[in-house]
């Protein structure tokens, strides 16, 4: 649909810039910040933020289950109270997602420190068989042998692209390093369990019905994983004692921290409301077209080199790509002329 779409390219844009954005602040060939994980908890806090401003200027996208009697009340208290929550309910239905979401988004970053982002990229493009299996596991998703062989087929051409260039030097930075290809696995699970929970919160919590309110219930709870994380892995005072603070000084240092956090809002927010127009794996698909974009992108401006055999699968995961519209678009036209069928004999 042209909604659908709308929200796909918003979703390119956003996650184009943050991933050529991060690189550059994580990677050792641009800015070279040694602090990932606690920054993406900074982005988080920036989440929580932004979501609660959207929300308390437009009361319509907030929960009904705990609404105020009396409508002239706009006080913040009435505000918050909107949004109370039996704490059981949160650790079963909204803490799940927001550890799935910290290891995903936190996981990815991290990794930025080790390999290149064209490499990144195609290793992320595992997630898809992880949505896959989570989606069945949940329910999400209808079994059809077709619809593995197009997730194997895409499996097989992200072999192909991971393939090292055969110039490739190991004592080359950013590249194919061994660390950072766990990393980005691990993150590509966790991206898989991240969309699965996700899906679950738009259409069956009621506290979480719209994009904005699951971004606003999601972030604090990521923003504390991470930034405890963070205090283990990479130290406070490690991070407050970063040679950046000293180039770009505060004002400056803190505007870029700020501008991905206002970018993973935006993408974000077209992710959520991209889940609730299609179904959790066309998203996932739809990210292969923008990863390949990534990947052309990254070659472009930090000089990432691709062989023939990651040429060649670039081709064919874009070919997977217009398999599997395909196959969803015949099945759609099936369902609709079972549906009219059914509505004339009925």
């Amino acid at each position: 649909t042209a909604e659908a779409i709308i929200y796909i390219l918003g979703w390119y844009f956003f996650s184009l810039s943050i991933s050529i954005y991060n690189k550059w602040m994580f990677g050792k060939d641009g800015l070279d910040f040694k602090f990932p994980i606690l920054i993406t908890a900074f982005h988080q806090f920036c989440l929580m933020i932004m979501s609660c401003i959207v929300l308390y200027s437009r009361p319509k996208l907030r929960p009904t289950v705990n609404e105020v009697a009396d409508p002239t009340d706009n006080s913040f208290s009435k505000f918050l109270r909107t949004f109370r929550m039996d704490s059981i309910a949160y650790l079963k239905q909204i803490f799940p997602c927001s550890l799935a979401s910290a290891g995903d988004i936190g996981l990815s970053n991290v990794s930025f420190k080790f390999i290149s982002l064209s490499l990144y990229t195609m290793l992320k493009t595992s997630s898809l068989m992880f949505v896959l299996m989570f989606g069945l596991l949940f329910r999400l998703e209808k079994f059809n042998w077709r619809l593995v062989s197009i997730v194997l087929v895409m499996t097989g051409s992200v072999i192909m692209m991971v393939k090292k260039p055969d110039d490739y030097e190991p004592d080359e930075e950013d590249t194919h390093n061994s660390i950072g290809i766990i990393l980005v696995i691990g993150a590509s699970v966790m991206s898989g369990l991240r969309w699965s929970f996700t899906q679950l919160l738009l259409k069956r919590n009621p506290y979480t019905s719209n994009s904005i309110s699951t971004i606003f219930y999601i972030s604090p709870s990521m923003c504390l994983i991470l930034f405890f994380l963070g205090l283990i892995f990479e130290g406070w005072t490690n991070f407050t004692d970063s040679h950046v603070w000293e180039v770009r000084g505060l004002v400056g240092t803190l505007s870029l921290m700020i501008i991905p956090g206002f970018l993973a809002f935006m993408m974000t927010l077209c992710e959520f409301k991209l889940l609730t127009v299609a179904q959790v794996i066309t998203l996932s698909v739809a990210g292969i077209f923008k990863e390949l974009l990534t990947i052309l992108l990254s070659s472009l401006i930090f000089g990432d080199k691709l062989s023939i055999i990651n040429g060649l699968g670039l081709v064919i995961t874009f070919a997977d790509i217009i398999w599997y519209n395909y196959y969803r678009y015949n099945e759609s036209i099936d369902n609709d002329g079972y549906v009219s069928l059914k509505a004339r004999n009925d």
